[in-house]
């Protein structure tokens, strides 16, 4: 018999909850997502063969335009072949814009269209008189240094009817002139150059050394808009290839020109100009190498295509170059109307034109199947478009994981890049307070250790006591120089550094400070070899910060050199600017450290391999120094073979 509070236990759960009328709507749930299952299924069966039909359709239509393409720039491609046969004539058709026909020899380059090349592989000799045309007048100007009696006799020979002798006399009228400060009279002879336009002189032609002599002039005397105007003139002579150059002679104007007129940015058409230029110089130099050859290829200059289609013998080449203005305008055609992008690759993998979709269905034609310099790649302008449906959801879902990605790894590089600087920081800062303590015990100990000895009189003799106050005084100019120069690199930092700018001859400042600085190099066995070569401008600097920021490469000169005890100081011009070069053949430093090495605290591996004490601002605060005197220092550096740092200054010009 149950006990009294016993009672059956009702059926709960799940049991309970699927007791009708739930049962049949559990059912109906139940089917629902059967057939939802079944429909998104059949949905998902449906959409993959969509797109698997519009992947077929789109593949059919990028053969058809590959072919097209590939057909419509083989033919034109051609049709510029047809010109490796070309004579300029006046009934010869011209070649079209763009394209360039080069008829070469080994000491000849004809372009067509005159003008087409801003420089030249090689060019002829020029004719001109014998140097001994010139002999009197140049012993005049250089032996006797008369250049008013030299300029008499340049001046007679310039009336000579023989163009070389007459425009080899003018400009060397010119310089003398220039040298008598008879500025205006060489202004005119220098006109009178530049009407013998391309007769050669000294190499060049006629009117260029006088457009060139003209802006020196017009530079020195100070008219800075007859200059620039000068200049402008030059500039634009330069890039529309008026005269036969080599390349560094064009080089050399276009950067005077430059300089003198502050011109803009290059148009299309001078870069345009510039790429055929370099391609016939590489076209000459393969044909130098390989006179009996032929053929049909495409350079990327400067991110520009140029093809190239040539037929070389043993003693002439003839080529035709299309720059990218005709290749662009080609391809263009090639693919108007055709809804697709495409691409020619050369054998490396490099885009020569156009662009594709490396992701998407693509069409490719090699070039052996061609006869295009390079295998043609044709692909849809809008992936996205042609599978709309089934792609807008799937790239909309690829692009939040890929933004969410982005944004991790963005964080994650950003955060481990601010602990990387924090740990560099606190280990540049440790390693710098640990030179400088280093730096200050030396000395101090010295001071202790002599103090302590005079003060008990345990040092015998005079001449001893003498060297140790002798010791005491240079170890307190060390430490006086160190606190000074620590306390001279907080205010640079800070920027509360003031400077007393005056004007100071570089000869005489360089000099004082290798002097004085070679009575402490010559105690340690080493010696500073200085080389001033002429006299130059004032400059407008701060004595004593200059002179700190050129002890300290001097300092590092002589503590980084243990095997060479030499070190020297040279002082040129750079390009209109002062240059005071410390060369050294030390150690040497890196090139994947000499971008950091002008930061604080910052020593090159090698001085601390070698155990070579400092605390890594000397650098530092000479580059502070010279910026503040809009200056520049270069380092020039290989290990074991020593450094080269280099200062470069602004000059006075002198009135």
């Amino acid at each position: 018999m149950l006990p009294r509070w016993y009672t059956k236990r009702q059926p709960m759960g799940l049991a309970l909850w699927f007791r009708p009328p739930r049962r049949t709507l559990a059912v109906f749930l139940c089917l629902m997502l059967v057939l939802g299952g079944a429909l998104g299924w059949l949905g998902w069966q449906l959409l993959r063969q969509d797109r698997a039909l519009e992947g077929q359709r789109l593949q059919e239509r990028l053969e058809l335009a590959a072919d097209h393409m590939a057909a419509a720039l083989q033919q034109s491609f051609t049709d510029l072949e047809s010109y490796l046969s070309f004579v300029s004539s006046p009934g010869a058709e011209e070649p079209p814009d763009g394209v360039l026909v080069l008829q070469v020899t080994t000491r000849t380059v004809n372009a067509y269209p005159p003008g087409g090349l801003l420089y030249y592989p090689v060019i002829p000799d020029g004719g001109e008189p014998p140097a001994a045309t010139f002999a009197a007048g140049e012993t005049l100007e250089y032996q006797r240094n008369d250049p008013a009696k030299a300029a008499e006799v340049f001046r007679e020979l310039a009336r000579s009817p023989d163009p070389g002798v007459r425009a080899g006399a003018l400009l060397r009228l010119g310089r003398n002139l220039r040298k008598t400060s008879r500025h205006e009279e060489a202004l005119q002879a220098f006109d009178e150059l530049a009407q013998l336009g391309r007769t050669s002189v000294l190499g060049l032609p006629a009117e260029l050394m006088a457009r060139e002599a003209r802006g020196t002039v017009l530079e020195a005397i100070g008219k800075g808009e007859e200059l620039r105007k000068e200049a402008s003139l030059l500039h634009a002579a330069l890039w529309s290839g008026r005269w036969s150059l080599l390349r560094p002679a064009w080089e050399f104007h276009v950067e005077e020109a430059q300089r003198w007129s502050a011109a803009g940015p290059l148009q299309e058409r001078e870069q345009n100009a510039l790429a055929l230029s370099i391609a016939t110089e590489s076209m000459y130099g393969q044909w130098i190498a390989e006179p009996e050859s032929k053929g049909r290829r495409i350079l990327k200059i400067e991110g520009r295509p140029v093809l190239i289609s040539w037929a070389g013998t043993l003693d002439r080449l003839a080529a035709v170059l299309a720059g990218p203005g005709y290749l662009g305008s080609k391809w263009t055609e090639a693919l108007q109307g055709r809804s697709v992008q495409g691409a020619l690759i050369d054998a490396d993998g490099q885009v020569m034109i156009g662009s594709f979709n490396k992701s998407g269905p693509q069409a490719v034609r090699t070039a052996p199947a061609t006869r295009l310099p390079g295998t043609l790649h044709a692909t849809s302008t809008d992936p996205g478009a042609d599978e709309a449906g089934v792609a807008g959801r799937r790239r909309l879902l690829l692009s939040g994981f890929a933004v969410l990605a982005l944004v991790l790894l963005a964080g994650s590089y950003f955060i481990m890049r601010s602990i990387d600087r924090e740990r560099a920081v606190a280990r540049l800062q440790s390693e710098f307070v640990s030179a400088v303590s280093h730096e200050f015990r030396t000395p101090l100990t010295s001071l202790r250790q002599l103090s302590e000895m005079l003060s008990k009189g345990r040092v015998p003799t005079e001449d001893l006591r003498q060297k140790s106050y002798d010791i005491l005084s240079r170890e307190s100019e060390r430490l006086q120089r160190l606190v000074e120069s620590l306390l001279d690199f907080g205010r640079i930092e800070a920027r509360a550094f003031r400077y007393h700018y005056e004007h100071l001859d570089p000869v005489t400042l360089v000099g004082d400070l290798v002097a004085e600085f070679q009575e402490k190099a010559a105690a340690q066995g080493y010696r500073v070899e200085l080389e001033l070569a002429g006299e130059y401008p004032l400059i407008h600097a701060d004595r004593e910060a200059l002179g700190l920021a050129l002890r300290n490469l001097l300092d590092n000169a002589v503590k980084y050199s243990p095997d060479c005890r030499t070190v020297w100081v040279e002082m040129a011009r750079e390009r209109g600017r002062l240059a005071i070069r410390v060369r050294d053949q030390g150690m040497g430093i890196p090139a994947s450290e000499q971008k950091d090495i002008f930061k604080r605290f910052v020593r090159g591996t090698g001085s601390r391999a070698a155990h070579i004490q400092g605390t890594g601002i000397g650098l530092a605060m000479a580059r502070h120094i010279v910026e503040a005197h809009d200056g520049e220092i270069r380092l020039e550096s290989k290990p074991g073979r020593g450094s080269t740092f280099t200062i470069l200054l602004p000059l006075e010009k002198r009135t």
